[in-house]
């Protein structure tokens, strides 16, 4: 597995149990490094954002800003809310970084961005050794599996998709990648059909508990993709 796979599985779910990413980890000193590293800074961020609020905090505070005779404790309290904001603001930085926050108001517009970030590390010519077993092996976290292949599949890889965990297609197009994502059911992106910038476009297949979204050049025939993935695809719920 390369360094890219790896870092993206990582990234994904730094205490993955995939055998894969196990195994190319206990081979490589510096993927056990980064894997550690990126596992640690998830449990500080854990540890961050499930620290005990006390109650009636909001009132304690109000009243300490209002008597003059508590100005060093108002002082100190200034203090600790100041490195309180600072820590949030780190954390809020680093899952930016790390998970795509919501930046992003619709499907269609994450959609194209997540492409275009990382279109480079792709491109038609690129070896399709992803087989359908593999495909599937990975679908499982979403209780849905391909009946047949969909294409040549170049990658297949979780990802997040605007924070949520999701799965990753690239396949070989007519003349360039095909992404495919497959990604929770959700409320906060809106959604339609139909999507474009004016140079790639998209299609979204809407399922029970999943949608599946089909993005290309304006070139690429994506209705026959979608056609063939609600042909092929089956959900156990």
């Amino acid at each position: 597995m390369d360094d890219l796979l790896f870092r993206r599985n990582i990234y994904a779910d730094p205490k993955t149990t995939d055998p894969d990413v196990i195994s190319a980890k206990n081979l490589d000193p510096a993927k056990q490094k980064f894997a550690r590293e990126i596992e640690q800074l998830d449990q500080k961020i854990f540890d961050a954002l499930n620290v005990p609020v006390p109650e009636e905090l909001s009132e304690k505070l109000i009243l300490r800003q209002s008597l003059a005779s508590h100005q060093q404790q108002k002082k100190s309290t200034r203090i600790k809310l100041a490195i309180a904001a600072s820590v949030a603001f780190a954390i809020g930085l680093t899952i930016n970084q790390l998970q795509f926050s919501h930046a992003y108001s619709s499907v269609g517009d994450y959609a194209i961005a997540h492409t275009n970030h990382e279109a480079s590390h792709f491109n038609n010519n690129g070896e399709a050794t992803v087989t359908l077993a593999a495909l599937n092996k990975k679908m499982a976290s979403f209780n849905g599996q391909f009946t047949a292949n969909l294409g040549e599949l170049m990658m297949a890889e979780y990802c997040r998709f605007d924070g949520m965990r999701s799965l990753h297609l690239v396949l070989k197009g007519q003349k360039s990648p095909v992404n495919i994502y497959v990604v929770p059911a959700n409320d906060h992106l809106a959604y339609s059909k139909e999507f474009t910038n004016g140079e790639l476009s998209g299609l979204v297949n809407d399922f029970k508990t999943s949608q599946i979204i089909v993005v290309g050049d304006l070139q690429e025939p994506l209705q026959q993709w979608q056609q063939r993935i609600n042909k092929n695809v089956r959900w156990s719920t």
